[in-house]
């Protein structure tokens, strides 16, 4: 994915995850979305006393800040990433991790497969992978593959049949890979891991985040004014389950 926006505009946070990390910590209305999104995420874990819990593609992001006790993992050091790991072969023992979770970042795993398959081998019984990605209603896809289609180049491809990423730019993916892989593609994903249940939960960031341009293109629309409308749509079920451009998946091992 291009760091400059129209091939004019320098989007540091792209290329430079530590910039990111600096522009969500001093935006009100990013910092409490965040923050808000890793205590979704804790509050959808299921396993009784997690102890080992392991964050994938944790580079620009806050975990670290917010929740000190998650090994937070990349396929890039950045400040804020204990260790650089990829998705796809997960530095874990057998049967030894209690949850893994990822922010907008599974649609960007190379290989899908290789990546259930580890979770498969290193999450204990009843444990718990938690993503959280692009949701697939209808103004979601109008966003991705319409309206946001310059802003934000990766792909909204609910055609692509095969999951794996044929790209080198660990930037891009296929926002769909959610839609892809549970949805449409549910009963190939229980016959390759029937061990992995899949649960469809609740959508998130709405018309606030369409508004505020995100980590990587923020319009000059102050938080003052994006807050409120955020409370609002937290609290309006019915309203983001309309607009809301996120949703939360959870798996767990059965």
């Amino acid at each position: 994915m291009s760091d400059r926006l129209f091939g004019i505009y320098e989007r540091k946070t792209l290329s430079q995850p530590a910039n990111a990390v600096e522009r969500i910590i001093k935006d009100g209305y990013l910092h409490q979305l965040f923050s808000d999104e890793i205590n979704a995420i804790r509050g959808a874990i299921t396993i009784s006393n997690p102890q080992r819990i392991i964050e994938i593609g944790a580079a620009g992001g806050i975990t670290k800040i917010v929740w000190p006790e998650v090994e937070t993992t990349d396929v890039r050091q950045s400040p804020g990433v204990d260790y650089v790991m990829s998705a796809e072969k997960i530095e874990a023992d057998n049967n030894s991790v209690d949850v893994l979770f990822g922010m907008d970042a599974l649609h960007h795993a190379r290989d899908p497969l290789a990546h259930f398959s580890e979770l498969d081998r290193v999450l204990k019984q009843g444990g718990n992978a938690i993503y959280i990605e692009p949701n697939w209603n209808l103004f979601s896809q109008f966003c991705f593959k319409v309206l946001l289609k310059y802003l934000h180049p990766e792909p909204y491809d609910t055609s692509q049949y095969d999951w794996e990423i044929k790209n080198d730019d660990p930037m891009m993916g296929n926002q769909a890979q959610a839609f892809n892989i549970f949805v449409r593609d549910a009963d190939k994903f229980h016959k390759e891991f029937p061990n992995l249940k899949i649960e469809i939960l609740q959508p998130l960031k709405g018309l606030s985040f369409l508004l505020s341009g995100g980590v990587h293109t923020r319009l000059p629309i102050p938080s003052a004014l994006l807050l409120p409308l955020y409370r609002f749509e937290e609290g309006n079920r019915r309203w983001v389950s309309h607009f809301g451009l996120g949703r939360i998946v959870r798996l767990t091992k059965v």
